[in-house]
Formats: structure tokens, sequence, C-alpha cells
């Protein structure tokens, strides 16, 4: 096929849309709830990942209401014996109530090296899904993470065990404003023919 026989390739506009345009900020009212029913089918979506030799290795922790409060107070207090920097100790007891809803998106860690890397890129996968459809509901959304010397705290606090990690910590909530999306550089693409 030469060049003027492609089709032209039109990417859905919604798809293409909510890809371009995820909502990647804080900018989301922290006292407007998400519906329960909203999170449930988020979650739901986030599942429909790939999953190579379907483990369903992904756990989520949904933290709403006062429990965001109860969450930076625990992180907060061993965060300051762990090391971290008194101004950031200062910020962890409101820090997960700057949006409505917090999920925390865990993997369950395999003992086999190849079946824990394959399930850890499937967990991601998982998070992209939960984020590209809490945008297509019109939720701001932002993926953070935790330092490791909170890891322990944070597994205690949700109730997993040590053989979980945390892949991403999701702000959720309803946008009050919009940030520009970041430059994206071109791809580092090889073609091989």
């Amino acid at each position: 096929m030469t060049d003027a026989e492609l089709p032209i390739l039109d990417v859905p506009t919604a798809v293409d849309e909510v890809i371009r345009t995820r909502r990647t900020s804080l900018l989301i009212d922290p006292d407007d709830e998400v519906p329960a029913e909203l999170l449930s089918l988020l979650i739901e979506l986030a599942t429909w990942a790939p999953n190579h030799k379907r483990t369903w290795p992904w756990r989520f922790t949904v933290i709403t209401g006062d429990a965001r409060y109860r969450f930076g107070e625990a992180l907060a207090s061993v965060a300051e014996r762990e090391g971290v920097p008194p101004e950031k100790v200062a910020k962890l007891p409101t820090k997960y109530a700057r949006s409505a809803a917090v999920v925390l998106v865990w993997v369950a860690v395999d003992p086999q090296p190849v079946r824990a890397r394959e399930d850890r890129d499937a967990v991601a996968a998982a998070v992209q899904n939960l984020l590209l459809a809490a945008t297509s509901f019109g939720l701001g959304n932002y993926w953070a993470t935790i330092p490791d010397v909170l890891d322990e705290p944070t597994r205690h606090f949700a109730g997993v065990d040590g053989d979980h990690d945390l892949v991403a910590l999701v702000y959720l909530g309803w946008p009050t404003g919009s940030a520009p999306p970041p430059h994206r550089p071109p791809a580092e693409v090889t073609w091989l023919s």
C-alpha cells in the first residue's frame, strides 16, 4: 500500500478529547463529594486494563470524608521520626483533604519477578483507565505517590499487608478551574521494516 492509498486515521473525537484534556491539576473542590456509585464505577472501569496472566493484581482503597484527615494525621505521626522535612510534615494532616476523594491503587506483588513486573504494568494501565474514565465524567484528577518512608504507615492505614505495593495515589474531585496541559515532546520512535 502506498502513502496515497492509506486511509485517513480519524481518532474518535471523544477519545482524543479525553486523552488530550485530562484534568491533571488539583484545582478541584475538596468539599463537593464524588458519589460512591461513581467511584465504584471508576474502579470497575479500571479493572478492564490488560492483564497478561489474568492475575487481577489490583487492589483499591477509597478515602473520603473525615478519613482524608485521619490518613494525613497517621502519616504525619510517622513522617517526623522518619526524617521527612518539617515543612512537609506540617502539610500532611490536611494534604489528602485537597480533593473530595483519594484512591490508593495497590499491586498484589507476585513472588516471581517476571510476573511481578507484568502485574505492576497491569495496575499502571488500570490507573490510566481510572484517570481517563474520571475525565470522561468531568472529574479533575491527579496521579501522585508518597515517599518511600511512608509506605508502611500507608499500608497500615489501608489495612493491606506487606505483599502489596502502592502504585498510585489518585486525587479525584469536581474541578473549580483548569490548568493548561503540559507540553508533550514528540515521541522517540524507531521504525523498522
